[in-house]
């Protein structure tokens, strides 16, 4: 029996004047699995993918189910995919997104919708797109490199020690600027706690009240304030991406305010750190699962060269490893959205204000697409095979796709390679693959140290 509102419905089937009305929210199917009330919010945190999954294949991709004390509406499939990315004046941003106005500004990127949102991303391009971050590859490279020996032969935690690291590098590169260590290590640990009350809904009000949240969030901003009046008093501009925004903005007639200059140095420095070295752990934790691909991953990487960089293609089974672990382990398990207006779908009415909750990344583990979806297999990205691009929500889509995705997409292959390339690890005690869930978020659970050696000079 095909799903309502997927492919799998005869195209040709003819149409009849009750098919034509959408039915009342009132009937979009309640999908309820253990005890009333605590029962789908225990069996979500267990198992995020498989929760969703069984709800995908008994009523498709629309459906209705109580998680954390409020009831959602959940879209999930290729076809929500396409709905939400194509048709994002369709979400409130600004009330989905609360926690970035509340915490950073009614300006943040983050929250904005329509004509706002569009006007920022413009002013911000000229530091996020591609071709500005791909210039300092070898610099990256190189910092990178410099940077790694000092974790070496003690434990450390991998996502904080890499998240310092990607901090670090950034300072020397995109974003030029001194750092002390202590500044480092608390402007990883304020951005790791922000993040984190964004997933806790009013809960968060409790969370960022905190002394120490208070804080660190004070010190951080009170850093960022110094670092742009020490630029703004200097008679040279740092050739970064800092620069590029402002000459660009300038040229184009559209200064930019003292609160945007923050905001933006907060965006380059410091947005997603946490995301990637997620994203690098877990590579690092799959890896100990197919030494044999490690060992054919490192091969490649004996000819790892950013001086004369051409491409991912040249390193397909990084790229591979890289591909298959964002699949695996995407940061943001879901996105939060509210309805801007009503709409249809999947043959179902939802009015404006609805709160939805869009499984973004449930199309990594549908079999129809990926064989033997649950399992850690980086050699399906070889010989030229590629998926369809809506298959892959690790970096959301549509005009409101993370902003940071080509630092992202730079920082982790420099890091990974100049890891398995130069270093061994091991774990001191048996890594976890558990994760600590909440309402979009994939952490590692239970932090477990390991410890680098290096093996190449």
């Amino acid at each position: 029996m095909a799903k309502s509102g997927t492919n799998e419905e005869d195209a040709s089937a003819p149409v009849t004047a009750e098919t034509k009305a959408p039915k009342s929210p009132n009937a979009i199917p309640v999908y309820r699995v253990g005890v009333p009330f605590l029962g789908s919010t225990h069996q979500f945190r267990k198992n995020p993918f498989k929760f969703h999954l069984d709800g995908y294949d008994r009523y498709g991709p629309i459906y209705r189910t109580w998680i954390e004390g409020k009831n959602w509406i959940v879209l999930s499939g290729l076809e929500a995919n396409d709905l939400v990315w194509r048709n994002t004046d369709m979400w409130s941003y600004r009330e989905a997104n609360a926690a970035f106005a509340e915490q950073l500004g009614p300006g943040h990127v983050t929250q904005l919708d329509g004509d706002p949102h569009k006007k920022r991303r413009q002013q911000l391009k000229p530091g996020f797109k591609m071709e500005a971050v791909m210039r300092y590859l070898p610099q990256m490279n190189h910092a990178a490199a410099e940077l790694l020996p000092a974790m070496c032969e003690q434990p450390i935690n991998i996502t904080d020690a890499f998240a310092e690291l990607i901090l670090m590098t950034t300072a020397r590169t995109t974003f030029r600027c001194e750092l002390s260590p202590e500044m480092v290590k608390t402007m990883s640990h304020w951005e790791h706690d922000f993040i984190y009350g964004t997933s806790l809904r009013w809960r968060r009000h409790f969370y960022y009240r905190r002394p120490i949240y208070r804080r660190m969030k004070q010190q951080v901003f009170a850093e960022l304030e110094r670092i742009l009046d020490e630029r703004l008093q200097s008679k040279e501009e740092p050739d970064d991406n800092l620069t590029a925004i402002i000459k660009a903005s300038r040229e184009a007639g559209q200064p930019v305010s003292r609160w945007e200059l923050i905001n933006t140095i907060y965006l380059i420095l410091l947005a997603g750190i946490h995301n990637t070295s997620n994203l690098i752990h877990w590579c690092l934790l799959y890896l100990c699962s197919d030494l044999a691909w490690t060992e054919e991953l490192r091969d490649e990487l004996t000819q790892w060269d950013t001086a004369n960089f051409k491409g991912m293609n040249q390193f397909p089974r990084l790229k591979a490893t890289i591909q298959e672990v964002q699949r695996l382990r995407p940061g943001a398990i879901i996105h939060r959205l509210t309805a801007a207006r009503d709409f249809e779908f999947g043959g179902y009415s939802v009015p404006r204000g609805a709160e939805i909750i869009h499984v973004n990344t449930l199309v990594h583990f549908l079999e129809s697409v990926y064989e033997e979806p649950f399992k850690f297999n980086p050699r399906r990205y070889l010989n030229g095979h590629t998926y369809p691009p809506k298959t892959n929500g690790f970096f959301g889509g549509g005009t409101h796709i993370c902003l940071g995705m080509n630092l992202a997409m730079v920082h982790t292959p420099i890091i990974l390679a100049n890891v398995i390339r130069d270093y061994e690890y091991r774990f001191v005690s048996d890594p976890t693959m558990q994760v600590r869930i909440g309402l979009g978020q994939n952490q590692i659970r239970n932090q477990i140290p390991a410890v680098f050696t290096r093996t190449r000079a």
